[in-house]
């Protein structure tokens, strides 16, 4: 495990949010990133970068961890985030980060319009919405005129890190392939920063032990929440299985009430039919013996030959013969 973590350490570069982290908390390369960014901005000074910034929109409410967390010159909010791995939650992970930031900036007794802008800016290492862009600039608009942007002092932008376009400036393209550990010109000023402070952060012993710490905690909490997900899945697969048995049973049932039913109506034809040839069969009789009896031929003879001819008791041949 040791020599695992060690090697993960040696290895990390931009991509890994710890390392970012404390990449960022350089004011210089913070700075420079955010003029990279923002260049319309024209930012001069920022105050000294703050990581790990916690905020809670109501005490009540899930807290937000800001990966890099700073403000200009002019008041405006910037929130740096490095998001390593798509959980899939992104839109709505912005909207509570772009919350918490918002809330900062509005000042106690301020007028609505005097707020401060933030900026919830998020480095991906795959592509936030699978549409294909190297950058995502996000705003509010109207449905119904999508070119009418909403200057409700939020923007949202994401970068996709691996995406090979070259969509963005030249110098921004630089520090996204120094996230993504592609070749990069050694000449660019921030380049040179951006690999100086890596190795100042790699030497940093009491930030390599904390790196380790955290990724045996994370490595636990992943085990954990992989063994929650199966334990999960499995109650999911139970519920389904059980599901499909009680279909199967209501389906069994029903083709058991089904197969009653024909049996019932098998049974009311064949009564139908009984009672059809029996009736067929007393008006055969019963012309029978009125043939007979205009023949002239007497009783006895006549009971005789129905009574052969028809397999009847003598109860019923004289029930016949009393009708």
């Amino acid at each position: 495990m040791n020599e695992f973590l060690r090697k993960k350490w040696e290895m990390a570069g931009l991509a890994d949010d710890y390392i970012f982290n404390k990449v960022m908390l350089d004011y210089d390369i913070c700075l420079e990133v955010l003029r990279r960014i923002l260049p319309d901005l024209h930012i001069k000074k920022i105050k000294l970068p703050n990581n790990q910034q916690e905020f809670a929109v109501a005490p009540d409410a899930k807290a937000v961890r800001f990966d890099i967390y700073t403000t200009d010159e002019q008041g405006n909010h910037y929130d740096i985030e490095m998001q390593v791995a798509d959980h899939h939650n992104i839109a709505k992970r912005i909207r509570y980060y772009q919350t918490a930031s918002s809330m900062e900036a509005y000042d106690k007794g301020q007028p609505y319009e005097q707020a401060d802008d933030s900026y919830v800016i998020f480095f991906c290492n795959f592509d936030p919405f699978q549409l294909g862009q190297q950058r995502y600039v996000l705003h509010k608009h109207i449905d119904e005129i999508p070119e009418q942007i909403i200057e409700d002092g939020q923007t949202d932008i994401l970068f996709n890190v691996p995406s090979l376009r070259h969509d963005v400036d030249p110098k921004m393209q630089a520090f996204l392939d120094m996230i993504a550990q592609r070749k990069v010109e050694a000449t660019d000023p921030l380049v040179v920063k951006l690999k100086e402070r890596i190795a100042v952060v790699k030497r940093n012993r009491k930030w390599r032990s904390e790196y380790m710490r955290r990724s045996v905690y994370e490595m636990d909490q992943e085990m954990r929440e992989k063994k929650i997900r199966e334990g999960e899945r499995k109650i999911r697969d139970g519920k389904r299985e059980l599901l499909e048995g009680k279909r199967e049973l209501q389906k069994g049932k029903r083709e058991i009430k089904e197969g009653q039913d024909r049996l019932k109506e098998k049974e009311q034809l064949i009564q139908e039919r009984e009672q059809k040839l029996h009736e067929n069969q007393q008006t055969i009789i019963k012309t029978s013996i009125l043939a007979m009896r205009e023949l002239n031929i007497d009783e006895t003879t006549i009971r005789k030959e129905i009574k052969e001819k028809f397999n009847l008791s003598d109860k019923k041949i004289k029930d016949y013969f009393a009708e």
